[in-house]
């Protein structure tokens, strides 16, 4: 079976009303369930338990089929007084100041890990129940990587694949992401024509997962929310929409026991 994996990114009370026009559009395409990457306290705005409303609504994602997803702790990453100029480039450039995960020890990753499950926990969602850490931007370090794993979430993800970490070692399934990028008009232009051509590669390999992951400001360009919504389209032809612990629950049975 071929399957396809739609991860809506950076969900929190800031994004609520775009993340509900998004989850519309693709219900309207027939997607009824997605991996939401779910912010506790997004750059530092405010916990989750702070905002009711978003809790409830939250709860009723999860009720529709969706799943629920860590997705680091503040989504931000202060520039340190002494980095080189490749780690500035990663995470002030490439990343907006974004990528958390990039370069923590084993305790900070542990610690920021634990308060996150902590205040999802919070706001009832047990440990059972969101088995998944992804870091913003895809950037983990090896460290962060291990208290990942220590911490017992199932699954992890890079931009280039999947971690089951049920599996000892881990077990990596690459699986490039379909990724837009939206900040300046030449990354829309490079962006359309790359995922384009991920998509059609995938395909014609007829790989078993194809993952597309969305952010909220995607759906402020047009034709970066065409080209997604049709892309999304053409892979419901041969492949069915799951989550990521519903795709790994499918193809691991040590995952299935862990569950």
């Amino acid at each position: 079976m071929q399957m396809l994996v739609i991860s809506i990114h950076d969900v929190s009370p800031q994004t609520q009303a775009v993340v509900e026009e998004m989850l519309r559009d693709l219900k309207s395409y027939g997607v009824d369930r997605c991996s939401l990457l779910v912010i506790p306290n997004h750059h530092g705005i405010g916990w989750l338990e702070a905002f009711p409303e978003f809790v409830t609504w939250l709860h009723q994602k999860r009720q529709e089929g969706h799943e629920i997803v860590l997705h680091g702790l503040y989504h931000s990453r202060p520039q340190g007084p002494k980095e080189n100029l490749l780690t500035r480039w990663i995470t002030n450039y490439y990343t907006a100041g974004e990528g958390e995960f990039f370069d923590l020890s084993y305790e900070e990753a542990h610690q920021k890990l634990s308060e996150g499950r902590t205040h999802l926990e919070k706001i009832g969602f047990l440990k059972e129940e969101c088995v998944g850490f992804i870091p913003p931007a895809w950037l983990l370090s090896a460290a962060a990587e291990k208290a990942v794993h220590d911490l017992g979430f199932l699954y992890t993800t890079r931009l280039g694949g999947v971690f089951d970490t049920t599996r000892e070692p881990s077990r990596y399934e690459p699986s490039q992401s379909m990724v837009y990028s939206v900040r300046a008009r030449w990354r829309r232009w490079v962006s359309l024509r790359w995922n384009e051509f991920l998509f059609q590669t995938i395909t014609k390999k007829k790989r078993p997962l194809l993952r597309i992951s969305l952010h909220p400001p995607d759906w402020g360009h047009a034709t970066i929310r065409a080209h997604a919504l049709r892309s999304i389209q053409r892979a419901l032809s041969h492949r069915v929409a799951v989550t990521y612990r519903d795709y790994l629950l499918k193809k691991s049975g040590s995952f299935g026991k862990c569950t």
